[in-house]
């Protein structure tokens, strides 16, 4: 079977993209995330609006290779030695459709299909398209008395739960919300021995929250309890299982220097979380950490994706301890480029995984990221004959459907370009020279625009979800100094949408986003100087599938550079730069 990486041929519901402004009308600007640079002019030669993109033909991959089978034996029970009464036999694994003993697998490719790995066959099946295309997606244990249980989150922080035998084309149980409020949302298992599965929540400020499951659909969790501090410290963490055969589930979390720690779940209400304890260091070779839980009748493992797409697996070691934890890794799998796995370690990254550029002659092209570090190649989407002198840019998408709008300002006028968009938006866009959509800015879910106005100030347009947006609030001055300002998602890793800006002396600096719509940005911090190099600077989203903003960038040799984010600011906000494309990017006019 295969799936695809374009999120372009996907249905939708059409939707009109109106600005429900009442003040400040957007500008003609580069709108949202490209370059963002000041607006070129919409007189060139053949330019008409509004145009029309030719849907792209899919690209297409082989289903990930997988060859971690379960064992002929059947799977070991284990009792918890927990001191709580009524200690039950632990729940294993978390995800097991067809109760045979044994942990399977699912994923969300870009298109929304929900994808199943069966250990018993070995094989991939598609469950069909997701009704909206979630933030994250949880396998939490059993909920109920029977069946298996699905966790979904959307960007607005409405958790479900669905019995999968309806999952993704049926109706959730039950649906919570204000879980936005959180950066990671992590299904642990049962910490308890009550049979039902439980969850971990850390907010951005790095508090983490403890959720029991009830066993009651109406009302599955019951109220959080404050078990740690000090956790936004780590950029990965999952549910480990019980990998060291004690009757107790694990989280597994990882620095930013690559160390991997170990939290024993105790199941107290003392103290849930046991001392933490160094296991591994190096895991930072990991793009993704994903936790496989109790599989095989063993005791429980993890998985560890490269950015290459290979997967390698670590099993808990019989009686180990420290850094003798986890047994050696196996290579298990390549082609694990799927955009979201569940269990993975990462905050989710969501809404943004391509590049648009026009060519000197005026067609227009899309490349969709491959989460290896790269893009694809190039796909013609011009639906028409020229895209010259056309005004152009995309957004983080601005509904819950994941759509990556192509905008376009022709005439003072705002129309959205994507396939099954004709409509018009709002006239009157003179009173800018940048337009730009990071993503959701004031902590509600929803992607949000940001202009800049000729006198350097800065606005924020709230967005309603919809494709609409709020009146407009200011949120900053002395914007001016900046001749590119660009950015996609949240670039450190603490959950919050980030940008960054280059001044005319190409000093480029890091503005950390803190959900707050009044005041969006922290003061900013230098990156680093010399950036004046790159003719175009475009933030393409997660290009290499850890979970943070990447930026890159053209010089004017025509090469393309990838600056994967690290979780740390200042100078240190970026790796090493990365060739992903070796010529001919500067025969673009326009990358964004």
């Amino acid at each position: 079977m295969s799936h695809s990486l374009s999120a372009l041929s996907r249905t939708r519901r059409s939707r009109r993209l109106v600005a429900a402004c009442t003040t400040g009308i957007l500008a003609a600007g580069a709108f949202a995330l490209g370059p963002a640079a000041v607006a070129q002019a919409d007189t060139g030669s053949g330019a008409t609006a509004p145009h029309t993109v030719k849907p792209a033909a899919p690209q297409t991959t082989l289903r990930p290779t997988f060859t971690l089978r379960k064992r002929a034996t059947s799977p070991t029970k284990r009792t918890r030695s927990l001191a709580v009464a009524g200690a039950a036999a632990l729940h294993t694994p978390r995800f097991d459709p067809n109760d045979d003993g044994y942990a399977d697998l699912l994923t969300q490719e870009e298109d929304g299909t929900i994808a199943e790995w069966n250990s018993d066959t070995g094989e991939w099946t598609s469950n069909g398209v997701t009704p909206v295309k979630y933030l994250d997606v949880l396998t939490p244990g059993h909920e109920t008395a029977s069946g298996t249980q699905v966790l979904t989150l959307t960007t607005t922080g409405h958790l479900s739960l669905w019995d999968y035998t309806s999952f993704p084309s049926g109706s959730p149980v039950w649906t919570g919300t204000g879980w936005n409020t959180y950066n990671k949302v992590v299904a642990v298992g049962d910490t308890n021995g009550d049979g039902r599965g439980d969850l971990l929540a850390r907010t951005h400020s790095g508090d983490l929250y403890l959720y029991l499951g009830t066993g009651n659909t109406s009302n599955p969790f019951t109220t959080r309890v404050k078990v740690g501090t000090g956790f936004g410290i780590y950029d990965q963490m999952v549910g480990g299982g019980d990998i060291t055969g004690t009757g107790h589930e694990s989280l597994i979390a990882r620095d930013l220097n690559g160390y991997l720690w170990y939290y024993r779940l105790d199941g107290t209400q003392a103290k849930p979380l046991a001392t933490r304890v160094k296991i591994g260091s190096g895991w930072n070779t990991y793009n993704q950490i994903i936790g496989y839980g109790d599989a095989q009748g063993q005791q429980g493992g993890l998985f560890g994706r490269k950015v290459s797409g290979d997967l390698y697996f670590y099993q808990g070691a019989p009686g180990g301890s420290g850094v003798h934890t986890l047994t050696s890794k196996t290579h298990v799998g390549s082609g694990w480029y799927d955009e979201l796995l569940s269990g993975q370690g990462s905050n989710p990254f969501w809404g943004k995984n391509r590049l648009w550029a026009v060519s000197s002659g005026g067609t227009l092209y899309v490349y969709f990221g491959t989460k290896t570090g790269g893009v694809t190649s190039r796909i013609n989407a011009s639906g028409d004959s020229n895209w010259k002198g056309a005004k152009l840019a995309s957004t983080v998408s601005l509904t819950s459907q994941d759509e990556q709008s192509l905008l376009e300002v022709f005439q003072g006028t705002l129309y959205n370009d994507t396939p099954g968009y004709v409509d018009k938006a709002t006239t009157g866009f003179g009173g800018y020279n940048i337009v730009f959509g990071p993503g959701d800015l004031n902590g509600d879910g929803n992607s949000d625009l940001i202009a800049r106005d000729s006198g350097g100030t800065l606005w924020l347009y709230p967005g309603k979800g919809d494709g609409t947006f709020h009146a407009r609030t200011r949120i900053g001055s002395g914007w001016n100094q900046f001749n590119r300002i660009t950015g996609a998602g949240d670039i450190n890793g603490d959950g919050y949408a980030d940008i960054v800006a280059r001044n005319s002396k190409g000093q480029l600096y890091f503005y950390a986003g803190t959900g707050k719509g009044s005041a969006p940005f922290k003061s900013k911090s230098l990156i680093g100087s010399g950036w004046n190099t790159y003719t175009k600077l475009a933030a393409p989203g997660d290009l290499d599938g850890d979970g943070r903003a990447d930026i890159v960038g053209v010089n004017s040799a025509g090469q393309l550079y990838r600056y994967s984010g690290t979780g740390h600011t200042g100078t240190a906000t970026f790796k090493v730069r990365s060739e992903i494309g070796k010529s001919g990017w500067n025969s673009y006019t326009s990358v964004f």
